[in-house]
């Protein structure tokens, strides 16, 4: 494990894991002095219809993305550090392993278990995926 941390990227999906994930996120980003990215990414590869549906569907997790987030942010003690909020859609695994890429996250915090319960069934977690693929450490928090 590093001495320090300089850029931290907390996965967030509304999740139990992921709140007690972003909770610890915040402990060491105070403690390390660090920058805090924190991401949400909305899974719509399982949805299935129309694609005007599923244009819908999408803007309406999008929302409810950005609702949960700012819920998250508002509950916390959060200003007492530099951060930065990105909602995205897609594959949450890649997504995570390509922003923290892009900002140069020397750790990642995700929670050991999510939302994407269909996911988990055919693909494995988003945990394992981080875990196995990151370029930096990974901290994995359980509920």
């Amino acid at each position: 494990m590093k001495e320090s941390y300089k850029n931290i990227l907390v996965a967030v999906d509304g999740s139990t894991a992921a709140t007690k994930a972003f909770t610890e996120a915040l402990k060491i980003a105070k403690r390390n002095e660090a920058k805090l990215f924190i991401l949400t990414v909305v899974d719509y590869r399982f949805s299935i219809g129309d694609p005007a549906f599923i244009n819908d569907a999408l803007k309406f997790h999008l929302n409810n993305a950005e609702i949960e987030m700012g819920q998250l942010i508002a509950d916390s003690m959060i200003e007492e550090i530099d951060y930065e909020t990105k909602i995205d859609s897609g594959n949450p695994k890649r997504k995570i392993i390509d922003y923290a890429l892009e900002n140069q996250a020397d750790l990642i915090i995700v929670g050991a278990t999510g939302r994407g319960a269909v996911e988990q069934a055919f693909v494995g977690t988003t945990a394992d995926y981080v875990v196995n693929h990151a370029h930096c450490n990974v901290m994995v928090v359980k509920s």
